[in-house]
């Protein structure tokens, strides 16, 4: 029982703090970070990814603010993104029912997360290569399938937990029915 609510409170701490840091980001950061750019979205923005001359436009566009912005409040606070959401997901698909192995999604999602992280970084501080951007345009675009397919099993998992929780009542409050 001790280890039940040690999840569950683990789970509610860190779904709050991963819907804290996501606010903060998208309401606060991202605006202040995208408002210099004539509509380029920043790089952990393009679930598709973007181009080298894109990267390079935005990087160009970038106000002071804009820049110190992303390098010193929004680069930051996303190294703890990554720990916040993949603790948060893997509780919830362990809490779910769901099987050990689907946890390596969250944890997975982290690890492109924290590399596109990195080679942001080293975008915004150094004039880069054509190969950085494109490294980190595919650190995007897999951290976003991944957001994609870690949604789609914690759902499926809570209405397959549903489902079962009401067949489950339904047997109980008829037994002769079956």
């Amino acid at each position: 029982m001790k280890k039940q609510n040690a999840i569950k409170t683990a789970l509610i701490i860190s779904g709050v703090l991963t819907a804290v840091i996501c606010g903060v980001m998208n309401f606060y950061f991202i605006p202040v970070i995208e408002s210099s750019t004539d509509g380029i979205r920043m790089f952990d923005m393009n679930s598709f990814g973007y181009s080298y001359e894109t990267a390079k436009t935005f990087v160009s566009l970038l106000s002071a603010d804009g820049m110190d912005t992303y390098l010193h409040k929004q680069l930051p606070l996303d190294f703890f993104y990554p720990v916040a959401y993949s603790v948060f997901f893997s509780l919830a698909i362990i809490k779910l029912r769901g099987k050990k192995l689907l946890i390596m999604f969250p944890l997975m999602m982290a690890v492109c997360d924290y590399t596109e992280n990195i080679l942001t970084e080293i975008m915004l501080r150094t004039d880069f290569s054509e190969n950085i951007a494109h490294a980190a345009s595919v650190m995007t675009v897999c951290k976003s399938a991944l957001v994609y397919i870690t949604f789609i099993i914690t759902i499926t998992l809570a209405v397959l937990l549903a489902v079962r929780a009401k067949q489950n009542r339904a047997k109980d409050e008829n037994p002769a029915r079956l």
